[in-house]
């Protein structure tokens, strides 16, 4: 049985809706549409701008009766994005946000010592930090598995360009650097703009996991939505 996935861009720049549809391959038996926000919402999502994007994305998604249409959705925006609250007072199907995703996979691969969140610009540090006390429940910041997210100041809309690549590898190589005594084998992509860049950065780094938010997102979505099928 096929199951079907909308990725959601909840921001307004097509480029990024592109970027996603050239790097996502659909695993067997699944099927992919993408959507990009109406021009109406930001181009680019700050944390200033998140629930700005929530609220233009949702009365589109919801008129274009995507809950009836698709098994899931998976919302990439590498954030604590409301519109996955959002959604979810409106269907039972599984929802997904990208930074959850990635925070998942790195609780629970044992092969994973510890990671930190690389992300697209410094004003989103302290932002995802808070995400992932959030997301495990703690009161202070996970230290034994998590380092502080560190960022490119790199404008998102830049990230996929071939001659931003040179400018990563340097401030990777310095964070490594710096979080040398923590042993880091495990990168978290924290931004939707990063897809692709898994790869080119494993080649530059061999040691370390990379891990392409959208593409662990796609592949733990399809299990969840096929393991609720099941439910009595």
């Amino acid at each position: 049985m096929s199951i079907s996935i909308l990725v959601i861009n909840p921001n307004s720049s097509e480029k990024v809706t592109k970027n996603l549809e050239a790097i996502l391959k659909p695993p067997p038996y699944t099927i992919f549409d993408f959507y990009t926000a109406p021009p109406d919402g930001p181009p680019e999502i700050t944390p200033e701008l998140s629930e700005l994007s929530a609220k233009v994305a949702l009365p589109d998604l919801l008129a274009k009766d995507v809950i009836n249409k698709y098994d899931g959705f998976l919302v990439c925006c590498y954030s604590d994005h409301p519109l996955v609250y959002h959604l979810a007072k409106h269907t039972s199907k599984p929802i997904l946000g990208i930074m959850q995703a990635t925070l998942l996979y790195a609780l629970s691969q044992a092969s994973v010592n510890k990671s930190f969140i690389l992300t697209s610009v410094n004003e989103w540090e302290p932002v995802l930090d808070k995400g992932i006390t959030d997301f495990v429940g703690s009161d202070s910041f996970p230290y034994k598995k998590f380092q502080k997210t560190k960022g490119l100041d790199v404008n998102v809309l830049s990230l996929s360009d071939p001659q931003e690549f040179a400018k990563i590898v340097n401030r990777v190589k310095s964070i490594f650097d710096e979080y040398k005594a923590d042993k880091i084998d495990c990168v978290l992509l924290g931004c939707a703009g990063m897809a692709g860049l898994d790869e080119k950065l494993t080649e530059a780094f061999p040691n370390v996991q990379f891990i392409d938010s959208v593409k662990v997102g796609v592949d733990l979505l399809g299990g969840l939505i096929r393991f609720k099928s099941v439910l009595p």
